[in-house]
């Protein structure tokens, strides 16, 4: 089975996706967007709200972050567990300082607050690994198989996978997991995004947000096919404009 991994422990790696060029390069990228952000926010709103080190949908500043969630690679492993109208419920980039604590370093789970199962993956993440991830920088710690139980148990084995930059940690958005403390004297910087099948709700709605492009299954992925109406017309609207386009 190819995610055999992911279906049985609920994580999988997918390694050597992006080179060493392509990591710095977006390094680069999320220090600059998070500079916007601090200056859109101001940086003690930042640290009051847990949101310091955190970039929040970077695409929507730079363009350049498209690419992380919509290429070859990120596409087919959408649509064979998720299908074709699978839509991107976040992007968020973070880079965690030497010994800095972060604020997701209690168990949890993507979709936060729901206690049950599915029989298939509802939302998946591909988190991208900008530096080598593992214990002694705080690298993400994996509950394996807790995307199989309806909430957290009082005993568990955890595990904190070593994986190499560049690599994608593909894993079911129900996995309780968390992020540990960077021992290191570097900076740990990762990217991820998470897809969900269509009805569940995006964090930020991008549609309204970000401009319609004339990539079918780019606008999809963002989320325009799956909105909801904002009045009976509109809804008689879209439905029309779909029919001319058959």
């Amino acid at each position: 089975m190819k995610y055999k991994a992911f279906y049985e422990k609920g994580v999988q790696i997918i390694p050597n996706v992006l080179d060493q060029e392509k990591i710095n390069f977006y390094k680069k990228k999320i220090l600059e967007v998070y500079k916007k952000q601090v200056e859109e926010f101001g940086i003690e709103y930042l640290k009051i709200t847990q949101e310091e080190n955190i970039v929040r949908s970077p695409f929507l500043y730079d363009s350049c972050f498209i690419e992380l969630f919509y290429n070859d690679t990120t596409k087919c492993i959408v649509s064979e567990i998720l299908g074709e109208y699978a839509i991107l419920s976040l992007q968020n980039a973070i880079f965690i300082p030497p010994k800095h604590i972060h604020h997701q370093t209690h168990y949890h789970r993507d979709l936060i607050h729901q206690e049950f199962t599915s029989s298939i993956p509802l939302s998946i993440n591909l988190y991208y690994c900008l530096d080598d991830y593992d214990v002694s920088n705080g690298g993400t710690t994996f509950i394996f198989e807790s995307h199989k139980k309806n909430k957290l148990q009082e005993k568990y084995k955890d595990s904190t996978p070593n994986v190499s930059a560049g690599s994608i940690i593909l894993f079911d958005s129900m996995v309780y997991h968390k992020a540990g403390l960077n021992f290191s004297d570097q900076s740990r910087f990762g990217i991820n995004n998470m897809f969900t099948l269509p009805f569940v709700k995006q964090q930020i709605r991008y549609p309204f947000c970000y401009p319609k492009t004339d990539d079918v299954k780019l606008n999809r992925i963002l989320g325009f096919e799956s909105r909801e109406y904002d009045s009976v017309k509109h809804f008689r609207e879209y439905r029309l404009g779909r029919l001319k386009n058959e």
